[in-house]
C-alpha cells in the first residue's frame, strides 16, 4: 500500500507540471484557464490525500518538515481567507472571477497546499525538471505549428485546437509571451553554469532560440522587460559564484548570455518589427501599470476594511469598474471591463489589502533572505533564479495559471534544495491508540472533504459544457439553447454570467414572441419568459420556484445591473419597469461612475417617463465623460423634437450625420425627421445610406418602404417591406402593409 501512496503522491506531482500549461478543454466554454486550474485542484488534492494516508495508516506517524517558509505560507493562506470572508463579492472571491479562475480562494490554496507537498514528499528536486522541459518544449512546437499554419491543414481537429495559436498555455497572447521570457532566461542560466546539468547542451541551445524567435514574433514589451531582467541575473550569478565558491565560470560560456542579452536589448529598444515576420497578433488590451497602480490605491481609501483587507480576491473588475478614470474613455478601450491589473503586485494589493501584500512580499522577502545562506549549493541555485525571475514577472504582468503553478513550484523546489539540518515534526501515531483513531476519523473526513469537492467539480465542469452549447446559435434553436442554460444554472447556480445569459435568453424569445400577430401570439409564454428573466437576473419566484438572481449573487457586479435595466427598457410597456429600469441603472452608475454608456440608457428611460429635465442632465454627463460618444448627441437632438422644437433638431441631426456619416442611428434618426417635414427624396437618401451600412437594419427598410410608398414607387416599397418580414418572421405591421398593396 505504502508503495502504490508514493507511486500517487509522485504521479500527482509530475502531472501537475507537466500537463497543466498543455491542458485545454474544447467542451467548454473557458477552454483554458477552468481546465488547468479543475486539474492543478484535482492533482493537488489526490496528492494531499494519498500522503495523509500513508503517514496514517502505513508509517503511523505524522511528520513534515519544519522549513523557514512554513509559518510564512500559512500566515498568507490565512490573510487570504479573512479577505475573502469580509469579500465585496463572496463567489467571485472563492471560485475566481469567470474567465480566470486563478485568482479566487481556491486557486490560493491549491497553490499553498501543492508548496507543502513538493516540500514534503520530493526528495530530488531537479527530477521534476526534465517534465517542466518537456512541456515547455511541446509549448514551442504548438506556437510553431500554428506560425506556419500546420494546425489549420488538418479539418479533422477539432476547431478550438487549430484555433489555439500561440496561447497552448493561457487566454492570452502576452502570457505565453511572459513565459518565454521566463524559459529564455532559465536555459541561459543552464548553458552558463556548467554545474547545473538538466539538459542536453545543443538541445538546449535549439529550445533558447526557438523560443526567441517566438519571441520575436509576439513582440510584447512586457515579455522583452522580463527577458531583460532575467538575462542580466543570468550574468549577475556568475559573478556571485566567483564570490561565494571561488569557482571561475568558464569565458567560453559567457557568449550565448550576452548574445542574447545583446539581442533583447536591440529588440527591446527597436521601434521597427524585423521584416519578413508575421504582422501584428491578435492581442489582449492590457491595463497600465499607472492606472493599475492608481485603482489599488483608490480600492484601499474607500473603507477601513479594504485598507487591509482589500475588496476580496478575485474582484479587481469590481475595483475597476467603480474606479475606472475617465481618461480611458478616450481610448479605444473606453468600452472594456478590465478584469485584472497591469501587474500581479497591484492586483494583489487592491484585492487583498496592506495585509494580503504584506504577508506576500514578507514572505518572498524572508524566502530570499534565507535562501542566500544555501547559494553556495549548486543544486539550489536554478529553482532560487527561477522565483527570481517569476517575481520579477508578477510586476509587469497578471499572473495566469501556469505562471502561478511554476511560482509555487520553484520556490518549493528551491525550499526542498535547501542543505539544512533535518528537522522535522514528528507524532508516533502508534503509541497513542486514541490519537490514531481520531487521526483516521479525521483522514475519512478529509477524504469526504476531497470526494465532494470531486463532485462539485464535476458538476461545473458539466455546466460550462451546456453554457458552451448554449451559445451555439448555428446548431440549435433558441428553445434547445434555453434549455442548455438552464442545465448550466441548475448544475452551477453561484454562476452569475450563466444566469445573466439565461435572463437574456428567455427575453429575446419573449421578444420573438410579441413580433408575432396578435392573434397568434402565445401570451401565457410571453409573461412567463418575462418573469423568467426577471427573476434569473434581480430573484424573485416563478411559480413554485423560488429563483435567485444575479444582482442577489453578486450585488456589487455592474454587468448585473446594467443587464437588469436593459430588461426593463425592453418591456416598459409593463406596470413599474420604467421605475425598475431607472433604478437598475442608477445602482449600476454608483458602481461604475465613468460609464457614459449607463447614464445614456438611464436618460432614455427618463424620455419615457417624460421626464426631459433629468433626461437632458443624464445626456449632458455622458457628453462630458466621453466628448465624442454619439449616441447621447442624437438623443439630445430627440429631446428637442419631443419638446415642440423639430427644426432645432432637424440642423443638430444633420451636423451630426456631417461629422458621423457612418452612423446607422443617427442616419436613421435624420431621415426620419426629414420624412416628417416632408423632405422625402432627402429622407430616402438618408435611409438608403443606413441600409447600405447596415443592410438588415430592419427600421431603416421598414422606413424606406413607407417612404417609396408616399412617392409612389409601389414595387421598391413592397420590395423593402419583405425584406423586413424575411428578418422578422410574422411582424404584424409588415404584414398589414403588404396586404394592403394586395388588395
Amino acid at each position: 500500500m505504502g508503495a502504490l501512496l508514493n507511486f500517487i503522491i509522485k504521479t500527482s506531482i509530475v502531472l501537475s507540471v507537466l500537463l497543466i500549461p498543455l491542458l485545454w478543454s474544447p467542451w467548454t466554454l473557458e477552454v483554458f484557464e477552468l481546465s488547468k486550474q479543475y486539474l492543478f485542484l484535482f492533482l493537488v488534492l489526490v496528492g494531499i490525500l494519498s500522503w495523509l494516508a500513508r503517514m496514517i495508516l502505513v508509517e503511523r506517524e505524522v511528520h513534515f518538515k519544519r522549513t523557514p517558509l512554513n509559518l510564512p505560507l500559512l500566515l498568507f493562506a490565512g490573510v487570504m481567507l479573512l479577505s475573502s470572508l469580509f469579500s465585496a463579492d463572496w463567489w467571485s472571491s472563492l471560485f475566481g472571477y469567470y474567465g480566470r479562475f486563478s485568482d479566487g480562494l481556491f486557486g490560493v490554496l491549491a497553490s499553498v497546499g501543492f508548496t507543502f507537498l513538493v516540500i514534503n514528499t520530493v526528495q530530488r528536486p531537479r527530477s521534476l525538471m526534465r517534465p517542466f522541459l518537456v512541456s515547455a518544449t511541446i509549448m514551442v512546437l504548438v506556437g510553431y505549428l500554428s506560425l506556419f499554419g500546420v494546425l489549420q491543414q488538418f479539418p479533422s481537429l477539432p476547431l478550438i485546437a487549430q484555433q489555439v495559436g500561440f496561447t497552448p498555455m493561457a487566454q492570452s497572447l502576452e502570457g505565453f509571451s511572459i513565459f518565454l521570457a521566463f524559459l529564455v532566461s532559465f536555459l541561459a542560466l543552464v548553458a552558463l553554469r556548467s554545474e547545473i546539468k538538466l539538459f542536453p547542451f545543443l538541445g538546449n541551445l535549439v529550445l533558447v532560440c526557438a523560443g526567441f524567435g517566438l519571441l520575436l514574433t509576439t513582440d510584447i514589451l512586457q515579455a522583452w522587460i522580463l527577458l531583460l531582467i532575467g538575462l542580466l541575473l543570468v550574468l549577475l550569478s556568475g559573478l556571485f559564484q566567483r564570490a561565494l565558491t571561488g569557482a571561475p565560470i568558464r569565458p567560453r560560456r559567457l557568449w550565448f548570455p550576452v548574445i542574447l542579452l545583446l539581442l533583447t536589448v536591440i529588440f527591446l529598444f527597436s521601434p521597427n518589427k524585423i521584416p519578413g515576420l508575421p504582422e501584428q497578433l491578435p492581442r489582449e488590451p492590457m491595463l497600465s501599470q499607472e492606472t493599475s497602480w492608481s485603482i489599488a490605491f483608490q480600492t484601499l481609501t474607500d473603507s477601513g476594511k479594504n485598507l487591509f483587507l482589500g475588496s476580496g480576491p478575485g474582484t479587481f473588475a469590481l475595483d475597476f469598474s467603480k474606479h475606472k478614470p475617465r481618461d480611458l474613455n478616450q481610448t479605444p478601450q473606453w468600452q472594456l471591463r478590465f478584469d485584472r491589473a497591469g501587474s500581479h503586485i497591484s492586483e494583489l494589493l487592491a484585492t487583498t489589502g496592506i495585509l494580503g501584500l504584506l504577508s506576500y512580499l514578507g514572505l518572498f522577502l524572508w524566502f530570499f533572505l534565507v535562501s542566500l545562506f544555501f547559494l553556495k549549493d549548486k543544486r539550489n541555485y536554478p529553482f532560487f533564479f527561477g522565483v527570481m525571475v517569476l517575481f520579477a514577472a508578477q510586476l509587469v504582468h497578471d499572473q495566469g495559471t501556469v505562471l502561478q503553478v511554476l511560482f509555487w513550484l520553484f520556490l518549493a523546489l528551491s525550499v526542498a534544495s535547501w542543505e539544512a539540518p533535518k528537522k522535522e515534526f514528528r507524532f508516533f501515531l502508534r503509541r497513542f491508540v486514541e490519537f490514531e483513531i481520531v487521526a483516521k476519523a479525521l483522514l475519512l473526513l478529509f477524504f469526504l472533504a476531497v470526494g465532494t469537492t470531486f463532485f462539485f467539480g464535476a458538476r461545473f465542469l458539466q455546466a460550462d459544457m451546456n453554457y458552451l452549447l448554449s451559445h451555439n446559435t448555428a446548431r440549435l434553436n433558441l428553445e434547445q439553447r434555453i434549455d442548455k442554460a438552464t442545465n448550466a444554472v441548475e448544475l452551477n447556480p453561484w454562476q452569475v454570467e450563466y444566469k445573466v445569459f439565461l435572463s437574456r435568453l428567455y427575453l429575446g424569445r419573449a421578444l420573438d414572441e410579441l413580433q408575432k400577430p396578435q392573434d397568434q401570439r402565445n401570451e401565457e409564454q410571453i409573461s412567463q419568459d418575462i418573469q423568467q428573466s426577471i427573476a434569473h437576473t434581480r430573484g424573485g419566484t416563478v411559480g413554485n420556484q423560488k429563483i435567485q438572481g444575479a444582482t442577489e449573487l453578486s450585488p456589487k457586479l455592474v454587468a448585473t445591473w446594467e443587464t437588469l435595466g436593459a430588461i426593463y427598457q425592453e418591456i416598459t410597456f409593463a406596470v413599474g419597469a420604467l421605475e425598475w429600469g431607472i433604478r437598475s441603472f442608477e445602482t449600476a452608475i454608483a458602481l461604475e461612475p465613468a460609464n457614459p454608456v449607463l447614464y445614456t440608457e438611464l436618460g432614455k428611460l427618463y424620455i419615457g417617463k417624460e421626464e426631459f429635465s433629468k433626461a437632458r442632465e443624464h445626456f449632458e454627463k455622458a457628453k462630458e465623460l466621453k466628448a465624442d460618444y454619439l449616441e447621447p448627441k442624437v438623443q439630445l437632438a430627440l429631446l428637442k423634437e419631443k419638446e415642440g422644437e423639430e427644426a432645432e433638431a432637424l440642423s443638430e441631426l444633420q451636423e451630426l450625420s456631417f461629422r458621423y456619416s457612418l452612423s446607422v442611428d443617427g442616419n436613421f434618426q435624420l431621415g426620419r425627421l426629414l420624412y416628417n417635414a416632408g423632405k422625402v427624396e432627402q429622407a430616402i437618401s438618408q435611409f438608403e445610406q443606413v441600409v447600405l451600412v447596415a443592410p438588415n437594419y430592419s427600421n431603416a427598410l421598414f422606413a424606406l418602404g413607407v417612404a417609396f410608398e408616399s412617392q409612389g414607387e409601389r414595387e421598391k416599397a413592397i420590395a423593402q417591406f419583405e425584406k423586413v418580414l424575411q428578418l422578422n418572421p410574422g411582424n404584424e405591421a409588415v404584414q398589414k402593409k403588404l396586404q394592403e398593396f394586395q388588395e
